[in-house]
């Protein structure tokens, strides 16, 4: 097969498609032949996500899923909505997330505590454990059956701890954890499990304002020795390795992508 093609009859699930990270691992899993289920809560976004993959990409077969992944239910309801149009899913990538505020974890209310990890973590293990039955049965992928990319965040892991985004850095901590324990349960279907810990992007969690992301780095005290400001294209380049061929043997990582930040935390 093109190697340009190797997502050819292959669905490509993304949680918060509607915007940032979502919106350009769409575009780029439409450029190697996937079919898309995009899902957000917004649906003005899904539909603009759409119409920019089909303008460059007008072959793609989408179906636009809007759910609250917080809710079982409406997870489900999308599950029936996939299957009634695909017939796999091939890499499912958990994107969706909200950031919360900026509240120390033991500062925040209950409302923010839920709300975050309502979405970061329950949504996250709500699409995967509605998903993950039906792709470990899809026996005509081989080597790999299926592949699961989760989104962390370098506030989630060990030097990248921020307590002015408790309740988030709690989340993604728990979304890596959650990578390799899903690694080890499903490693063993031939299901791979990853997860990408972007670090500052131009994003609409920073209104993709790179002041503003400035003005965040120099409250932590925080240098990037590369010293330039992630774009989201990147992160949706690392995805799009972690479905490729080339990946089909990594197994329980966390690539943390972020220009060095967490390496210049308390050296630079």
């Amino acid at each position: 097969m093109d190697d340009n093609k190797f997502l050819d009859g292959k669905v490509v699930l993304i949680t918060g498609a509607g915007s940032g990270f979502g919106r350009e691992m769409a575009i780029i899993f439409a450029s190697k032949w996937a079919n898309l289920v995009l899902n957000d809560i917004n649906m003005k976004g899904l539909e603009e996500t759409r119409d920019l993959v089909l303008k460059d990409f007008p072959l793609t077969l989408i179906l636009l899923a809007q759910a609250d992944i917080s809710k079982i239910e409406e997870v489900e309801r999308m599950k029936k909505q996939v299957f009634a149009k695909f017939d796999n899913v091939f890499v499912l990538i958990n994107n969706a997330g909200i950031d919360g505020g900026a509240y120390k974890s033991l500062s925040a209310s209950e409302e923010i505590y839920d709300k975050v990890m309502g979405v970061n973590v329950k949504g996250t293990w709500n699409v995967t454990k509605t998903f993950f039955r039906k792709m470990k049965s899809q026996r005509h992928f081989q080597p790999i059956r299926a592949k699961i990319i989760n989104i962390a965040s370098c506030a989630g892991t060990a030097n990248g701890i921020n307590p002015m985004l408790g309740i988030y850095s709690a989340s993604k901590a728990t979304i890596i954890a959650f990578t390799k324990l899903w690694a080890l349960e499903l490693g063993p279907v031939d299901i791979t499990v990853n997860s990408i810990s972007p670090g500052v992007f131009l994003t609409p969690k920073y209104d993709n304002d790179p002041v503003k992301i400035r003005q965040f780095l120099e409250t932590r005290g925080v240098k990037l020795p590369l010293d330039r400001i992630g774009e989201a294209k990147w992160v949706a380049d690392i995805a799009l390795f972690l479905a490729s061929p080339a990946a089909d043997y990594i197994l329980g990582q966390n690539f943390i992508v972020d220009g060095g930040l967490t390496l210049s935390v308390n050296k630079l």
